[in-house]
């Protein structure tokens, strides 16, 4: 069998062409990403999955807050269970035999358009919560509860699930278009709710010395400072999820010429560390979840 496949012969049902006969440009960089993501793979599973057991171990801990944290880390710890090894398989293959068999495509292809987007939809879901908590706190009770966060936390899963599904019904690239756009829109909506909250937090620091109750004080403090942990979420987020976002609208919504895949190996490389970058933000921020997780694991060890 003829392993330096042409193009014509590489095609996979509704996925983008691979251009396999030029695999040979990508070597390099397939090697260095593939090498990047073992490093990184079994801390992003690990770190975000110690992170859920804390939450779900510990009652006091299971705020509706924490709940959509842990449906972060929870679409994070697949990301290195099951994105980051499919994306090793598909460039350490590439390098070796210039082909990826077409199931192996489809695993991380579908892995990818899950898990981020539950990423996506959940972080917009955080960022919104604290918005209400900060901006709109009569609100809050009517909104936010453990048991209304678990239902949001389903309803997302269902939605990817669903909307990764259809790429089989023959409208590909419209659902790709779809799950693109709904990504974009979830950012715009955690950036204007994070916006939002600075307000709200700069509204706060004004009255905070003159109009408050000492208690309401303390819990208005808490609610701010939660509302700045979550900001470094969203920025980081942004940050390594946008040029990713920029390419695969660019070049498979847009039809443009990218020149080189290597530009996905390196973008999607990127956005793959923050299934990384997320349990460090929620260890440092979150004191509590620290804590408890330092508490399990010397209970482990012990």
């Amino acid at each position: 069998m003829d392993l330096n496949i042409s193009s014509q012969d590489s095609s996979c049902f509704h996925l983008p062409h691979p251009l396999f006969d030029l695999a040979s440009e990508r070597f390099i960089t397939n090697l260095i990403t593939a090498i990047i993501n073992i490093v990184t793979a079994p801390f992003s599973f690990i770190a975000n999955m110690l992170i859920i057991i804390a939450i779900f171990d510990c009652p006091r801990l299971q705020t509706p807050s924490n709940l959509l944290l842990a449906t972060l880390a929870l679409s994070d710890a697949f990301v290195g269970l099951t994105v980051q090894p499919g994306y090793i398989t598909y460039r350490l293959m590439e390098n070796q035999h210039r082909l990826v068999p077409c199931f192996a495509r489809h695993i991380y292809n579908s892995a990818f358009y899950v898990c981020f987007g539950v990423s996506f939809m959940t972080l917009t879901a955080v960022s919104y919560e604290r918005f209400v908590a900060v901006r709109l706190r009569v609100r809050y009770n009517a909104m936010f509860s453990t048991r209304r966060a678990l239902k949001y936390a389903l309803g997302i899963w269902t939605v990817n699930i669903f909307l990764t599904a259809l790429e089989w019904a023959k409208i590909d690239k419209a659902m790709r278009g779809i799950h693109l756009t709904l990504w974009y829109l979830c950012l715009l909506v955690s950036t204007v709710t994070q916006i939002g909250v600075f307000v709200a937090i700069r509204r706060h620091n004004r009255r905070v010395n003159n109009q408050l109750q000492v208690d309401e004080k303390l819990q208005r403090q808490r609610e701010v400072k939660l509302a700045k942990k979550i900001s470094t979420m969203v920025v980081i987020y942004f940050i390594l999820n946008f040029p990713v976002l920029f390419v695969t609208f660019y070049h498979q919504i847009l039809g443009q010429n990218i020149q080189t895949y290597n530009h996905y190996s390196w973008t999607e490389t990127l956005a793959f560390l923050n299934s990384c970058s997320n349990p460090i933000i929620c260890y440092w921020k979150k004191r509590e979840i620290f804590r408890r997780v330092k508490y399990l694991l010397k209970k482990l060890i012990c």
